[in-house]
């Protein structure tokens, strides 16, 4: 019954987080917004950018702190990392790469017409990012990163592990995977979003909680996800980027009918 009620509320809790980004044009939003530009000079679009990234980030943190206050889970205790553990953090950034690629390659060959880096820099929270000043672009995600850690591996991973060791080390990497993937398809809109999160969301937690295990830290899931975040956030608009440079380039490209 106990661990029931935990998953309902994990995965409530998930549900929740996931559709925070959907706010951003709601009523209260816009109103918000507005307030605060009679008082700033900064436009509409950065302003609604600011508040949902700060919104995101605030849900997560305050879900994952009930969550450990609730279970007395202490994450401070798997924050440091033994010297014979530190190979484990390039391995492990190494491996969510490759599993990422191999998913996306069986995707693409799948479903040849599929435009990747255009679902990417489509998905709603990356728009909300590309508004931002470039300093807060990486920030931004940075800090999602690591909030996303410590809710999924850091609060759901480790009270499934300490507080319902029934589940044994498989089940709650399955319960955590599949939370992370909920919360994260959630914000996105098209079967090409959800599959490039899919791929991300599988590949990040299922190598992250196995190196939590052999580790017995959190530093390696943390750093490599902070890592793959910034990786793929500069590969997504590094793109649109170079097709813009090629368009200057060329006005052909920009203005069919030149």
């Amino acid at each position: 019954m106990a661990l029931t009620l935990f998953l309902v509320v994990a995965a409530g809790a998930s549900i929740v987080w996931g559709r925070v980004n959907r706010l951003g044009f709601s009523r209260g939003t816009t109103w918000v917004v507005r307030s605060i530009m009679k008082y700033s000079r900064t436009n509409e679009e950065l302003i609604r950018s600011y508040l949902i990234w700060c919104l995101y980030m605030a849900v997560g943190a305050i879900a994952a702190v009930a969550l450990m206050l609730a279970y007395h889970v202490d994450l401070l205790r798997f924050l440091g990392l033994a010297p014979n553990f530190a190979w484990i953090i390039p391995l492990t950034f190494i491996a969510q790469n490759s599993l990422t690629g191999l998913l996306m390659q069986l995707w693409v060959v799948a479903r040849p017409s599929s435009d990747v880096f255009a679902d990417l820099t489509s998905v709603l929270w990356v728009r909300y990012t590309l508004t931002l000043p470039r300093l807060m672009r990486m920030v931004a995600p940075l800090c999602a990163a690591v909030i996303e850690e410590v809710f999924f591996r850091g609060a759901v991973f480790l009270i499934l592990i300490e507080r319902f060791p029934r589940t044994g080390a498989y089940w709650p990497i399955v319960v955590c995977t599949v939370l992370f993937a909920l919360q994260q398809v959630l914000q996105t809109d098209t079967l090409g979003q959800s599959v490039i999160f899919l791929a991300g969301c599988t590949s990040i937690s299922v190598v992250g909680c196995l190196a939590f295990l052999y580790t017995g830290s959190f530093v390696p899931t943390l750093v490599c996800h902070t890592a793959y975040a910034a990786v793929y956030l500069q590969l997504g608009t590094a793109v649109p980027n170079r097709q813009a440079t090629r368009e200057r380039a060329n006005p052909r490209a920009a203005y069919t009918g030149f």
